[in-house]
C-alpha cells in the first residue's frame, strides 16, 4: 500500500514537472520571438529592388553603413531617420546640420572611389551623374541604388524606394502620406481657378546668361501645382537661356529668382534685377512682385520640395494662401 502511494506521488511530481518544462519552453519561444520583433527592421531581407534606371539591385541584409553621393540623397536618408547609419557624404551635403559632420567622400560630380571603399559601405545612394562610380562599385559587389526623380511624385517614390532598401519602409510610407496631404491641400485650393486667374511666372536660375527652367524640371512642376503659368513652359529645353528682350516681351506677372551656386561674384539682389534696362515695364517689376526663394528647397528632390511648393503658392496666390 505504501509503495502504491509513493508511486502515485512520483507520477504526480513527474507530470507537474513535464507541464512546467512545456510552459517554460513556450515562454522561451515567445521571448525569442518578441526579441526578434523588437530587433527587426520594417522590411524583410534580402530584398531586390528596381532603382530609377530600372536596374535590379539586391540588398542581402539591413544596411548599417550607408554612403550618399549627393546632397538630395543625404537629405532623404536623414528624413527617414537613418542619419546614424550614414558614414559618408559629399562636400556639398549641408542639410540637415548633422550632415556637415559626416566623413567626406569628395565632390558631388567626382567622388573619391578609394575613400568610399575604405568606409566599407553596405549601401550607396547615387544619381545618374555617377555612371563610372556606380560601375566600379558594382564590380566590387557593393549595392548601389540610383535615384533620379523628375518631379514631386518621383521624389515621393524615391522615399519609398530608399525606405524599402534600408528597412524603413514604414517610416517612408508615413512621411509620404504626410507630404501628400500638404501637396493635395495646395492643389485643391487652386484647382478651381480659371486660366485667366493664373499669373505668369518667370523663374531665374542664373543671371548671366539669364537661364530659366522649362518642362521636366522641379521648378516648372512647382509653378504649375501652385496655380501659376511658367513663361518657359513652351521651351524645348529643361534649362533654356533667354535674352532680356524675350523676358520683357513675355511680360511675366511674377519673377522668382534663386541663383544656384553663386559665390558672391555673380549673385544679384532684387534691386539689381529691377534696375535692368527695360525691366521697369515688366508687370512683375511695376507691381513689386519680385521674390527670392532658397534654391535648395526647390531644386533638390527631397521632402523640402513641399516647403518650396507652399512658398510658391503663397507668392503666386497670396489671396488664397495667407
Amino acid at each position: 500500500m505504501k509503495n502504491k502511494i509513493i508511486t502515485k506521488n512520483l507520477l504526480t511530481i513527474l507530470l507537474v514537472a513535464a507541464i512546467i518544462v512545456v510552459a517554460l519552453s513556450g515562454c522561451s519561444k515567445n521571448s525569442n520571438n518578441n526579441s526578434q520583433n523588437l530587433n527587426s527592421n520594417n522590411g524583410p531581407f534580402p530584398v531586390t529592388l528596381k532603382d530609377s534606371l530600372g536596374r535590379e539591385v539586391k540588398i542581402e541584409k539591413e544596411p548599417l553603413r550607408i554612403i550618399s553621393l549627393s546632397p538630395s540623397n543625404t537629405e532623404i536618408l536623414f528624413a527617414l531617420g537613418l542619419g546614424d547609419k550614414v558614414v559618408g557624404v559629399t562636400n556639398y551635403c549641408d542639410y540637415p546640420e548633422e550632415a556637415k559632420s559626416k566623413e567626406k567622400i569628395g565632390d558631388f560630380s567626382n567622388p573619391n572611389i578609394e575613400k568610399i571603399i575604405s568606409l566599407n559601405p553596405d549601401l550607396v545612394l547615387a544619381t545618374t551623374m555617377h555612371e563610372k562610380p556606380v560601375k566600379r562599385l558594382e564590380e566590387l559587389k557593393i549595392p548601389v541604388i540610383v535615384l533620379e526623380p523628375k518631379n514631386l511624385e518621383d521624389m515621393l517614390d524615391s522615399l519609398i524606394l530608399v525606405g524599402k532598401a534600408t528597412g524603413r519602409e514604414k517610416n517612408a510610407i508615413e512621411l509620404v502620406d504626410s507630404l501628400k496631404k500638404r501637396i493635395d491641400a495646395v492643389k485643391e485650393k487652386v484647382s478651381s481657378l480659371p486660366e485667366d486667374k493664373k499669373p505668369t511666372v518667370f523663374y531665374e536660375l542664373w543671371p548671366s546668361p539669364i537661364t530659366t527652367v522649362g518642362p521636366g524640371t522641379f521648378v516648372d512642376d512647382l509653378i504649375t501645382k501652385a496655380g501659376g503659368k511658367n513663361i518657359a513652359s513652351d521651351s524645348d529645353k529643361p534649362y533654356p537661356v533667354y535674352g532680356q528682350e524675350v523676358i520683357i516681351a513675355k511680360n511675366p506677372d511674377i519673377i522668382i529668382f534663386s541663383h544656384h551656386g553663386t559665390n558672391g561674384t555673380n549673385e544679384q539682389t532684387k534691386e539689381d534685377i529691377v534696375k535692368r534696362p527695360g525691366w521697369s515695364n515688366i508687370n512683375a517689376v511695376k507691381n513689386d512682385k519680385v521674390f527670392y526663394v532658397d534654391e535648395n528647397i526647390i531644386q533638390r528632390p527631397t521632402p523640402r520640395l513641399v516647403d518650396g511648393l507652399e512658398q510658391f503658392a503663397k507668392i503666386i496666390h497670396p489671396e488664397i494662401f495667407k
